[in-house]
């Protein structure tokens, strides 16, 4: 009696346990949720012409596929017109994102279309890693290559600047009045320069004369 006891009691806990994971399933399933874009190259950049079409639409266009789990975009993959993924976008073909505890994105990440890790094509960054501050608010970005290095700013022996269009491997924030400045660092975290405005732009890049 004790024995068919028994057996009957590891027979429910073994249904339950099963229920439970078909229940979870069901939960992971209902939380993932996949939009189709169809892009379109453009002077250097790839621009978004259609959200949020059903995948049939996607047939001989150039698209995105973006994936969300619990409501976050945790992955976008760009595609060809073969249906195939693409590094031709100006950009790898798949972006990956990383949220902290407090689903803010913390890290990006690039791959080619062979899922191997890769650089931006123009900037050399493989990874970004956000930093925030008590509201929310990024106040350090930092860029690092496909060796998880912080990237190289162009210096000639004498320490000098070899070129001004380069991206600096940390920026960082200061939001005051109203106005964000924004402060350029080297690897050695040497500061290079610095501008003001009323939204975060990369010095060396697309800051214009807020010198």
């Amino acid at each position: 009696m004790t024995k068919k006891f028994l057996m009957n009691a590891v027979f429910i806990l073994l249904f339950i346990s099963l229920l439970s994971s078909c229940e979870r399933s069901e939960s992971n399933v209902n939380n993932l949720k996949v939009v189709f874009n169809i892009v379109q190259p453009s002077a250097g950049i790839y621009a978004v012409v259609e959200k949020n079409v059903p995948e049939s639409k996607t047939a001989n266009q150039y698209f995105e596929k973006n994936t969300y789990v619990n409501g976050k975009l945790i992955k976008i993959e760009r595609f060809g017109k073969s249906g195939k993924l693409t590094d031709s976008l100006f950009i790898p073909a798949i972006t990956t994102f990383k949220y902290d505890s407090q689903n803010r994105v913390e890290y990006l990440r690039y791959y080619d279309k062979t899922r191997k890790v890769a650089s931006h094509p123009k900037f050399n960054y493989s990874t970004v890693q956000y930093i925030y501050d008590e509201q929310g608010r990024v106040i350090l970005e930092i860029y690092r290559d496909k060796n998880n290095r912080l990237l190289t700013v162009p210096k000639d022996l004498d320490g000098k600047l070899l070129d001004n269009s380069f991206l600096p491997p940390v920026l960082a924030y200061v939001y005051t009045g109203g106005k964000t400045i924004t402060k350029a660092f080297d690897k050695n975290f040497t500061f290079l320069k610095e501008t003001t405005g009323k939204k975060p732009c990369i010095p060396f890049i697309d800051c214009g004369n807020n010198n």
